[in-house]
């Protein structure tokens, strides 16, 4: 799995610090990089910044400022990174490295000079960018030579600030933003006594929810740091609940024909091989037995959130490139997501051996909703369009 790097960018003009790691001090070791290191355990990026800085150059770091996530990759042990970079705009001390840290060099070098020395390419390239930011949350076409994302990263970098940004409700079965919610859709049933699959939990609220309901929850997620959350989260809710780090297109841990009911919210957009996980929760599913599920809808997806609603990227694009900021709590990740057509999410369906019983298109729930007052805009968009795909679907 990847690690998470924080990494300062402290720069002057036309110059920008950098610094060569020792030959025996990875990641990245003999290579040049920006001051910093891996993040540990908890620790949240700017916490392991500063103490990095502290200990490495001898300054106190008083204004941090999020400016980029990269991805890169140590050629020398095939080791992963997403590094978050740190614009530092204020610090106390000066500025210096120890023999006995991590560096033997450090130093102030111009764009051209950043050309000749031996750094991780995408930091070089982005360092001799000009240090632009990706914009907030926008949608990039994917190019065909383009790697891909790693979503479980890409998840463990943001899962800290989307929680405490969103703080999603544990009492209540949600299906998507602004979407009426299971109260008033009832499309689980009476799930008391039953045993749940949530396939995608995240955090674990929808796992929460349904234990509350008096299910036997287990809850899959491809996310270390949400899992963890999600553990955290159940036991200050004190409801019983097993949260498991894994793939949805595997189940490996769930026996055949052993679910009462298979659930999952707003999280197969980030499945590349939806036929697989579809082909799992059949397995796993008793005779008779519903699976629900919900997606962002593909037309929404189509079409910008902004006045005049224009179109971004095609219906019959699946594969989308975006990145998801989060700029109070200084840290951002690009994502792939996959939209499928309506047609395609029924065929999978099908193919899977699944009956299509109900598929939902719904309009906005209650304007007083809490839900409804994060983005007029949004808002406007969805009264026009559906934003979210609800299907129900019967094992035979």
């Amino acid at each position: 799995m990847p690690e998470i790097l924080s990494l300062a960018l402290f720069a002057r003009t036309t110059r920008t610090l950098v610094v060569r790691r020792k030959a025996d001090a990875p990641p990245f070791a003999g290579r040049w990089l920006l001051p910093g290191g891996v993040v540990a355990g908890d620790e949240a990026a700017e916490e392991a910044l500063e103490r990095h800085c502290f200990h490495e150059l001898g300054v106190e770091t008083q204004s941090l400022e999020f400016t980029e996530t990269l991805y890169l990759e140590d050629e020398a042990t095939g080791r992963r990174y997403v590094a978050n970079v740190f614009r530092v705009s204020g610090y106390q001390g000066d500025l210096r490295f120890r023999s006995a840290g991590h560096y033997d060099d450090a130093r102030w070098l111009t764009s051209d000079e950043l050309a000749q020395i031996e750094m991780p390419a995408p930091l070089r390239d982005w360092l001799r960018g000009g240090h632009k930011r990706a914009p907030a949350v926008s949608a990039l076409p994917v190019l065909a030579a383009g790697a891909a994302p790693d979503n479980r990263a890409a998840w463990n970098t943001i899962s800290r600030a989307y929680q405490e940004t969103k703080q999603l409700a544990t009492d209540r079965i949600v299906y998507g933003p602004r979407c009426p919610d299971e109260d008033e859709l009832r499309l689980l049933g009476d799930v008391a006594g039953r045993r749940v699959l949530v396939l995608g939990c995240g955090g674990g609220q929808d796992c929460i929810a349904l234990a509350k309901r008096g299910a036997q929850v287990v809850g899959i997620d491809l996310s270390d740091k949400q899992i963890e959350y999600g553990r955290r989260l159940a036991e200050r809710e004190g409801v019983l609940v097993t949260l498991l780090q894994g793939s949805v297109e595997e189940l490996r841990d769930i026996d055949d024909e052993s679910q009462d009911l298979v659930v999952s919210l707003h999280a197969l957009n980030y499945v590349e091989r939806a036929g697989r996980a579809f082909a799992g929760a059949y397995r796993v599913l008793k005779p008779d037995a519903a699976f629900v599920f919900s997606v962002h809808h593909p037309f929404d997806a189509c079409l910008e959130d902004s006045p005049p609603f224009g179109v971004a990227k095609g219906y019959w694009e699946t594969e989308l490139d975006w990145q998801w900021d989060f700029p109070e709590q200084k840290v951002s990740a690009r994502m792939r997501s996959w939209y499928r057509p309506v047609g395609e999410w029924l065929s999978l369906l099908g193919d899977a051996g699944f009956r299509v019983e109900r598929v939902l298109e719904p309009p906005p729930a209650d304007e007083a909703a809490p839900d409804l007052q994060d983005d007029p805009h949004r808002l406007e968009k969805q009264r026009l369009i559906p934003a979210t795909l609800i299907v129900r679907a019967l094992k035979p």
